[in-house]
């Protein structure tokens, strides 16, 4: 088994301004996640002293370089400014709403300890509004072939395509940006490596329901396509009931590997919160931990085009009102699934539209193993609740040390999960939880799931040692379900 392998992304610029601000459902927020961040660069990079500035206002692209080293002598236009823009220099962009498409080419890039930083003034809101004009997989902001650069504090609307997009580059930073109303994903990231997307909030993305001419999809609000060594953290993607070729929340996918999606708040979505989808490729060692899915359709993993997705981890997520199952293993193009862990999440009344139950393995790949489905809560109390697991394929799972509230066993199928696959370990009673009517899912001290989980080891060693919340489980038995006592 594979040891996940995250990259030291995230350089100490990452670590000041805010976070975007977020939105709670039913009016309160349950304690955020604290997700551990990347291992902290060996070299502290080095604030560039060359700064050039941008302002709509008051700039003029006719000035020198020199000129536009002084705030009060900037440029006009973001184009201009990333065009003339020295390696490893800022650029610091006045607020104002600039109708422009930008291009940030090769020659801005920075190195590793001094990387290029693109970013907004302090304080100020800039805008670059794309009108809802362009052509298919046009971005507002794009990167090709860029190493060692921070995207930070810039918002993007009405894009025709993608908000923010990026391809064949290395050590890239989003952070801290927004999206709204794209035709397409807000931020888009392709055949890349070292990626960091952070704290950024994604709205209203993937508008367009059809494909373009040419057969393209909008596909998913951040999407990561071909990526290794990537982080998407801390991100908010919501707003968007589109029901079309794509719009997922966020999706590793196609051949994508050595990946985290952690600490996301993805809500009120018509499709899947969180995707990974190996494609035609083999997609490994990504984890999908703490992060909170409400009124969405839940978490899938899947091999759309054959592939293989493998070393597949999802634990103390919360996914709460999806209106289709909890987790989906998907059944499109009979795609391979070994080593996919569902390990210590909390499903809280899920399917709540259709033919839905908690984990639905709809797979009949013969060559599906290894796939563990242990200290998880599946509490379900909705109308359209359709079974508890349903699997095709007995003979892959490891399933035991469930919370069920209620049981509902799989009422057809071959090999489906029924009363005679639960264990002594499985526990059928009220997890509960401290109060769950305003979004607290922690456990009461009464909880029957406490000290009921077992450890969960991956090569020798666990899995992980905290919860949702960043407080450390037990070194002989965990809680089940997402929130440790």
């Amino acid at each position: 088994m594979r040891t996940a392998v995250y990259f030291c992304l995230c350089w100490a610029l990452l670590l000041v301004d805010g976070a975007c601000q977020k939105q709670a459902d039913n009016g309160v927020m349950p304690t955020p996640p604290v997700v551990t961040p990347p291992a902290a660069a060996t070299t502290t990079p080095a604030v560039s002293n060359l700064v050039f500035y941008v302002s709509g206002t008051t700039g003029d692209d006719s000035r020198t370089i020199e000129q536009a080293k002084n705030a009060a002598t900037p440029w006009k236009t973001i184009q201009k400014g990333v065009n003339a823009l020295p390696a490893s220099a800022t650029l610091i962009i006045a607020g104002g709403t600039y109708i422009e498409k930008v291009k940030i080419p090769a020659s801005a890039s920075g190195t590793a300890t001094a990387p290029t930083l693109i970013r907004n003034k302090p304080g100020e809101t800039v805008i670059l509004d794309g009108q809802n004009v362009g052509t298919s997989f046009e971005s507002i902001v794009g990167l090709n072939g860029n190493q060692n650069l921070i995207v930070r504090g810039l918002k993007i609307q009405n894009g025709f395509w993608f908000g923010f997009a990026a391809e064949a580059s290395t050590n890239i930073s989003f952070d801290s940006c927004s999206t709204f109303n794209t035709r397409a994903s807000g931020i888009y990231v392709k055949t890349t490596s070292q990626l960091t997307i952070s704290r950024n909030n994604v709205r209203k993305a993937c508008q367009e329901p059809g494909r373009d001419a040419n057969g393209n999809g909008a596909q998913e609000c951040i999407t990561v396509a071909g990526v290794q060594n990537f982080t998407i953290t801390q991100n908010e993607v919501w707003d968007s009931a589109v029901v079309g070729e794509g719009g997922e929340g966020i999706d590793a996918k196609g051949g994508s590997f050595n990946g985290e999606i952690s600490g996301n708040y993805v809500h009120d979505l018509a499709e899947l919160g969180i995707y990974v989808d190996a494609g035609s490729k083999e997609s490994y060692t990504i984890r999908v931990l703490g992060n909170r899915l409400v009124s969405t359709s839940g978490l899938s993993v899947a091999g759309e085009l054959g592939g293989h997705a493998r070393d597949i981890y999802f634990y103390n997520n919360l996914v709460v009102n999806s209106k289709s199952s909890s987790l989906t293993f998907q059944s499109i193009g009979n795609g391979k699934f070994t080593n996919v862990y569902v390990v210590n999440n909390t499903f809280y009344n899920n399917a709540q539209n259709g033919f839905a139950g908690d984990v639905s393995n709809f797979s009949k790949n013969t060559g599906n193993g290894n796939l563990v489905i242990r200290n998880n809560i599946f509490y379900n109390k909705t109308a359209n609740y359709r079974y508890s697991i349903w699997h095709d394929i007995a003979g892959p799972h490891v399933v035991g040390n469930n919370l069920y509230f209620d049981f509902k066993p799989s009422a057809n199928g071959t090999n489906s999960f029924t009363a005679t696959s639960l264990t002594s370990a499985d526990i059928q009673a009220d997890p509960q939880f401290v109060n769950a009517a305003i979004s607290d899912f922690s456990l009461k001290l009464t909880s029957p799931a406490l000290k009921k989980g077992v450890i969960v080891l991956v090569s020798g060693a666990p899995l992980f040692t905290t919860d949702f919340a960043g407080k450390l489980r037990g070194v002989s038995a965990w809680d089940m379900g997402a929130f440790a006592n």
